[in-house]
């Protein structure tokens, strides 16, 4: 039996090389194109949580139009309209048109501006903002809590598909927005609210004479006891101005808290003084003195204080809430 004596096969030592090369070539092409990627990656993450929100507008009326989208018959308008919506009714409708809501979407700056301003009044969450957003071609109805059941999402988005959007891509942007306010004025008057506060002239000269009862009050108990030392007088003073705040925080009302601080610091003035100068074995003659001087100088305080209470026909929010409800839309 013959046997045949095994192949040798024989592997070039270059090819060899060149193909061990090749592969650590390509190994490491792949790593460097990974860790490109993955530094784009990284990048693009970062930016994003970079990028800073944009800052809540200023609105100090109804209607606030950064983009001049309205011509300014129009926005007077509608400002007397919703101005005359909040009176009746109590709730609270704003127009923002902004050119964009920058790297948020139109839901998330919907409800950080609507619950930042406050749109509604406090406990009764009747408060709806209407945004637009030019330049994204993005609009949005905020609802509040308080009107979820009068304007659900559904009819929200009807608004806007049904009055807002055909006119919006015609180019009648007034129209849009005139005929949405007009749309949920009509349902909101039509809602069951709370009827809203109206402050009349008595209560508001209550409040002036509540403010100046205070003022004179706090600056005669300050000022009396710098007859026996500025001590007593600045331990006062700090004390009637904490009085002050904390019955604010409770009452919701600078003129409570100025005549609560008042009579504290009156008591606390004169009975400090009398007790001070009696173990001083000092006279107290020289207190009318000081009451005269206390007397020409309360006036500009309580001036300044009661102009708190004038009326103004800016905006303001009243303390409304937001859950995230209405409807979105694009044209």
């Amino acid at each position: 039996m013959m046997i045949r004596p095994a192949i040798e096969t024989r592997i070039d030592p270059g090819e060899q090389r060149r193909s061990r090369a090749g592969c650590i070539g390509s190994g490491i092409g792949r790593f460097f194109a990974g860790l490109l990627l993955l530094i784009a990656l990284s990048w693009a993450a970062s930016s994003t949580l970079m990028a800073e929100p944009l800052p809540v507008p200023e609105v100090t009326e109804h209607v606030y139009d950064s983009v001049n989208m309205l011509e300014a018959d129009t926005r007077a308008q509608l400002n007397q309209t919703l101005k005359k919506l909040e009176e009746e009714k109590g709730a609270q409708v704003v127009v923002i048109i902004i050119p964009t809501t920058g790297a948020e979407s139109i839901e998330e700056y919907g409800i950080r501006v609507a619950e930042t301003l406050a749109v509604g009044r406090k406990d009764v969450d009747d408060g709806v903002v209407l945004i637009v957003a030019r330049d994204d071609r993005k609009v949005r109805i905020e609802v509040g809590y308080g009107l979820e059941g009068a304007i659900p999402d559904a009819v929200a988005n009807r608004i806007i598909q049904d009055r807002i959007v055909p006119a919006f891509r015609a180019g009648n942007f007034a129209a849009g927005i005139e005929d949405a306010v007009t749309t949920l004025d009509k349902i909101i008057r039509g809602e069951e609210l709370p009827e809203p506060v109206q402050k009349s002239e008595d209560e508001l000269i209550l409040f002036s004479v509540f403010s100046l009862i205070g003022g004179i009050f706090t600056l005669v108990g300050v000022l009396v006891p710098l007859l026996v030392g500025r001590w007593l007088a600045i331990t006062n003073f700090i004390i009637a101005a904490l009085v002050a705040y904390f019955v604010y925080l409770a009452s919701d009302n600078w003129a409570f808290g100025l005549f609560a601080s008042g009579i504290i610091s009156f008591f606390i003035g004169i009975f400090g003084t009398v007790m001070t100068a009696a173990q001083a074995g000092g006279g107290s003659g020289s207190s009318s003195g000081s009451f005269s001087s206390s007397g020409s100088s309360y006036s500009s305080s309580s001036s300044s204080f009661s102009s708190g209470f004038s009326s103004s026909s800016s905006f303001s929010g009243g303390g409304g809430s937001f859950g995230g409800g209405g409807a979105s839309g694009s044209w």
